[in-house]
């Protein structure tokens, strides 16, 4: 995997350098030919007037003679011109070694600042593809590494659940939640135990219950509490109000009336709830969310999980490895999607998700437009196609789709979002 990665880098990172170079010289040609240009000029000028002077005088005389009822001026005229165009002709060649010392010396003064910018891009080429690896140190545990693309909200999530918080992680759809309170669980060192909460969810599934033959059913959350463990609750502001009340007393108390009894939690219990609202409603896009008590809410310390665009970047390129180009036109156009529709205020989704689906997509033979048409534009009305920008004039064949090819198995495989 990281050798797989160190070559895409270096070829990345030599792509990179030439272009560099190449933008380098050609501004580095540019200046040098003006210089030369403007320096020369003057004296070149003087030269051809004197060296052609007589000539010119004699060629005209000449033409005057030959050329008895026809355009006397039109062909003085033109003899001029040919014989000033020989003579500067016969300096071209040192207008152009001229030209090319003063780019080779322009080149040798930039080198150093052209090895500047090669390491910088190099570099950041490299940081890109490279996911980082993050070290946890917390008082009273031993420090663990997590080597996963993380979000880069992972270190606040870590903070407050070291200070036995309970958390509750805001943010658009696809933004990475549940995967965040995975690597959260990681690199504290817990198991990880999680549900997802609706409206019709019911007590049993969190509290457990007892079948016709008197034998106790246990849930992921009597799991975590009474054993220890990371229980995340996905889409809590998606649940019963009835059933989030129930957990209120386990939150706040730490103690729990499960079917069989009362429970205490375990010291290394921990909860992440994860939602797309603050718990005040719905909205234009999560038309269907619950307001949440306050007495729940006052239950969590909140944290937003904005889209992180370094995470993005890096999920849809390892889900497209052997299509690295396409899948970057890809994430471009989520990334325009996106901006329109939330300045616009359009109850549409562009969520990261989007691109590392479509990227999957293209590693499994489809073309960049079907992808766009499967993932990424689907169900889309014409008034929000409109909208977006998709039926305006020449978007038809942008960005222009590849013939579909067979995908080779590939060992980096991006997590999903949550």
């Amino acid at each position: 995997m990281r050798a797989k990665v160190r070559s895409e880098v270096e070829r990345l990172a030599g792509r990179v350098a030439q272009d560099v170079f190449a933008g380098w010289e050609r501004a580095a040609l540019s200046r040098a030919v003006a210089a030369a240009h403007d320096g020369e000029r003057a004296r070149l000028v003087r030269e051809v007037v004197e060296h052609t002077g007589g000539q010119a005088a004699r060629a005209a005389r000449a033409a005057v003679e030959e050329a008895r009822g026809r355009e006397l001026e039109r062909a003085a005229a033109e003899a001029v011109a040919a014989e000033l165009a020989a003579r500067l002709a016969e300096h071209e060649g040192l207008v152009h070694a001229l030209a090319s010392d003063a780019t080779e010396e322009a080149l040798l003064a930039a080198r150093p600042e052209l090895l500047r910018a090669v390491r910088e891009e190099v570099a950041k080429a490299y940081a890109e593809a490279t996911p980082p690896v993050i070290e946890v140190s917390l008082r009273r545990r031993p420090a663990r590494r997590v080597r996963d693309a993380t979000h880069r909200a992972l270190p606040e999530l870590l903070t407050a659940l070291h200070a036995r918080c309970h958390v509750l992680l805001v943010g658009p759809a696809g933004t990475g939640k549940s995967m965040l309170a995975k690597h959260a669980a990681d690199a504290l060192g817990l198991e990880l135990q999680a549900l997802s909460l609706g409206p019709t969810t019911p007590m049993s599934k969190v509290f457990g219950y007892f079948d016709a033959h008197g034998h106790y059913h246990d849930t992921p959350f009597r799991r975590a509490f009474e054993h220890g463990g990371l229980m995340l609750l996905d889409e809590l502001d998606n649940g019963h109000p009835g059933l989030l009340g129930e957990l209120n007393q386990a939150l706040a108390l730490r103690t729990c009336a499960f079917a069989d009894g009362m429970v205490s939690a375990h010291e290394d219990f921990r909860l992440v709830a994860t939602g797309n609202t603050y718990g005040h409603g719905g909205d234009h896009q999560y038309v269907g969310r619950q307001a949440l008590d306050a007495a729940t809410l006052d239950r969590f310390v909140v944290i937003d999980v904005p889209i992180d665009q370094r995470l993005e970047y890096r999920l849809v390129l390892a889900g497209a490895p052997s299509r690295r180009e396409e899948a970057r036109a890809l994430l471009k156009e989520v990334r325009r999607l996106r901006a329109v529709a939330a300045e616009k205020r359009l109850p549409l989704t562009f969520s990261p998700r989007a691109g590392i689906d479509g990227a999957r997509l293209l590693e499994a033979g489809a073309t960049l437009a079907q992808a766009l048409a499967w993932r990424v534009t689907r169900g889309l009305s014409a008034a929000h196609r409109s909208a977006l920008g998709l039926d305006a004039p020449g978007r038809a064949t942008q960005p222009r789709a590849t013939q579909p090819r067979a995908a080779e198995p590939q060992d980096a495989r991006p997590e999903s979002f949550g």
